[in-house]
């Protein structure tokens, strides 16, 4: 019996310099990189990994939704809870987050090791989504690139995987086998030659097993997971033998007690005793292994429509159904079922094919429309999620989002002086998120004219209107100038980030807003902050002059002049027509979301794509379909943008 774990880690180093705050034990790390690494077992081949460190390959959502901090690991004990991630982010190639310790008395040792330099190790879990391969090797080990992981919680931890380098990497990859069998995982830092090896897989370019394993240890943990595996085993079986315990008395033991005997072939031991004195009767429903005609035939079904309404691309030969119009297909379900549809005219062919056995034929068109909702989705032509931070929320309730201020100076300390504590204020925005969405149907007339748009295009639309709901909602914020949480305007004089008279973008004017940003002050200590923009955000109107301005290397307001362009590249231009619809001439700068708080878009529980939900029609003859996306949008902070009205 064999079981993989997919929870990874990683580890780095932690100094006495990545501390931010000693009074409320706030800590700034860096928890991941790209450096490659070789994972190996004595029973798998080996493979070096590359972590992906792109904004869209690590899904920081469950960091940031207030991930805990452990000790070692340790899920189990609350003692080893010390602490929580207060935010995650990606830059240069590597994973930081600032985490906060916890002020327990139990927490107070590990604080202390933390402020000492002893305690340094820090150590990521994470779970791999997806991967590619973008080196493939005989004599070495392939090379795959992790595109999509999801961190899960960061742990400091007492020893690092490889003492021997700065970032090292340790694993919980443990196959599982019957008690005393021995085996272990290796793990060392890739070597640095590229050179061809013709070794033994856990001798590749000096790779070798760790010097001392604790044999005893690794069996009792093998055996506690064989024990919670069985555990699991046995209670599967149990319930599936539930309806027939009384029949099959015997063979419940014999499957039980034997721990080679997995549900699947307990299922079909169960399968062959039922059915061994049955004999075949029409129409009478058996039990299949594997995939039933039915589901074969709705799998086929959903392909063949979706290539006809372009949904996909035909793969292949051309399925066998690509020629079935839908009434046809309606037909198909209810023969499959066991009725005699031919002595139904198409009005009420469809009408059962609607309603009958849980909708069979409803199910397949709703799971297209549903692929068309996505699609829509995806496609639209949106550009906010450049610019703006995901956030999650648990319910609609209203969320606190709260930023620290900056530190305060520090004192000068004479001899035998004494330090003073440092403190931090709050500002506190709120976000909240809401339901949006809109019904549609699909009708028995719409079947029985062929009508695919119905449950393709429209669903498609509807999906791009979901994306672009979030858009407007997102410009609105820029647009509609709201009031912030100091009861001030967003764009305000007071806030420094409003243009006392409106200017076309220039080198000049450009430039005045990077100083502005700059400059910014935090509103507690009054530090300089020196943000930086990231995005110039422009109507159509002024999109060319932007882009000019931001690829130029002279000025381009000069004629034939060689005066250097000194904001050349300093932000991204974007453009966007509901910023034309309110002005042609005002302009905006935004600084990096993931490195400041912008402007944020939460999602119910993460889920980012609209979601589809189906009834049977009362008001229409058909099925009814609810589009159904909840969010929110809200700006965090008004230092981190700029607006100029413009001329």
């Amino acid at each position: 019996m064999t079981k993989k774990m997919e929870i990874l880690t990683r580890m780095t180093d932690l100094t006495s310099e990545s501390i931010i705050d000693g009074s409320s034990r706030l800590v700034r790390l860096s928890f991941s990189s790209e450096e490659p690494v070789v994972r190996s077992s004595f029973f798998s081949e080996p493979w070096i990994e590359k972590l992906g460190h792109q904004q869209e390959e690590v899904k920081l959502e469950r960091l940031n939704n207030s991930a805990p901090l452990l000790y070692n690991h340790d899920r189990n004990e609350r003692a080893n809870r010390i602490g929580v991630v207060e935010r995650a982010w990606i830059e240069n190639g590597r994973g930081y987050a600032e985490v906060r310790l916890s002020k327990r008395s139990e927490v107070e040792g590990i604080w202390q090791d933390v402020r000492d330099g002893i305690l340094r190790n820090v150590s990521v879990a994470y779970k791999i989504n997806e991967r590619e391969l973008i080196e493939e090797n005989q004599d070495m080990p392939d090379t795959y690139r992790v595109t999509s992981w999801t961190p899960m919680e960061i742990s400091l931890v007492d020893v690092p995987a490889d003492a021997t380098v700065g970032i090292g990497r340790s694993e919980e990859d443990i196959t599982l086998t019957p008690p005393n069998f021995n085996h272990q995982i290796m793990e060392k830092t890739m070597p640095k030659t590229t050179q061809k090896s013709t070794q033994s897989p856990e001798e590749y370019s000096g790779i070798t097993a760790p010097e001392k394993v604790d044999e005893k240890a690794l069996q009792e943990q093998v055996r506690t997971e064989f024990i919670a595996s069985d555990k699991q085993r046995r209670k599967e079986i149990t319930t599936l033998f539930e309806p027939f315990k009384d029949r099959c008395q015997k063979l419940i033991n014999q499957c039980i007690t034997d721990p080679e005997i997995t549900t699947e072939h307990a299922r079909q031991k169960l399968l062959e005793e039922l059915g061994k004195d049955a004999q075949p009767l029409a129409r009478q429903p058996v039990i299949e292994m594997g995939e039933s005609e039915l589901e074969k035939f709705s799998r086929a079904a959903e392909d063949a429509l979706e290539i006809r309404a372009g949904l996909k691309k035909q793969e292949g030969s051309a399925s066998g159904l690509a020629g079935y119009s839908l009434t046809e297909l309606s037909r198909k379900v209810m023969e499959i079922r066991g009725e005699d549809s031919n002595r139904w005219d198409k009005r009420e062919l469809v009408g059962r094919a609607f309603t009958h056995s849980s909708s069979d034929f409803g199910a397949i068109l709703a799971n297209v429309a549903n692929k068309a909702v996505l699609k829509g989705y995806e496609e639209a032509p949106e550009v906010f999620d450049k610019f703006t931070r995901k956030g999650v929320v648990s319910d609609f309730k209203t969320h606190d989002r709260v930023g620290l201020s900056e530190f305060g100076q520090l004192d000068e300390i004479p001899e035998s002086g004494e330090y003073k504590y440092g403190t931090f204020n709050e500002q506190k925005e709120q976000i909240q998120a809401q339901t949006y969405g809109k019904l549609f149907s699909i009708t028995r007339k719409a079947i029985i004219n062929d009508d695919l748009s119905m449950f393709t295009e429209i669903p498609r639309k509807m999906g791009a209107a979901a994306r672009r709901k979030i858009g407007d909602l997102v410009f609105a914020v820029l647009t509609s100038n709201p009031t912030m949480s100091d009861s001030t305007a967003l764009f305000h004089a007071n806030h420094k980030n409003l243009a006392a008279s409106g200017a076309a973008p220039s080198v000049d004017t450009v430039d005045a807003v990077i100083s502005a940003m700059a400059t910014q002050k935090d509103y507690a200590s009054k530090a300089t902050l020196n943000i930086t923009p990231a995005f110039f955000i422009v109507p159509y109107a002024l999109r060319g002059k932007a882009k000019v301005l931001m690829s130029s290397e002279t000025d381009p307001s000069q004629v034939n002049s060689r005066k250097p362009n000194s904001v050349r590249d300093v932000a991204e231009v974007i453009a966007d027509a509901r910023l034309d619809a309110v002005s042609s001439t005002a302009w905006f700068m935004l600084a990096n979301p993931n490195a400041f708080d912008t402007i944020e878009v939460v999602y119910l529980d993460g889920n980012e794509l609209p979601f589809l939900e189906q009834q049977e029609g009362w008001h229409v003859d058909g099925a009814e379909f609810k589009v159904r996306h909840d969010f929110g949008v809200k700006a965090l902070d008004w230092r981190t943008a700029y607006k100029n009205p413009g001329v």
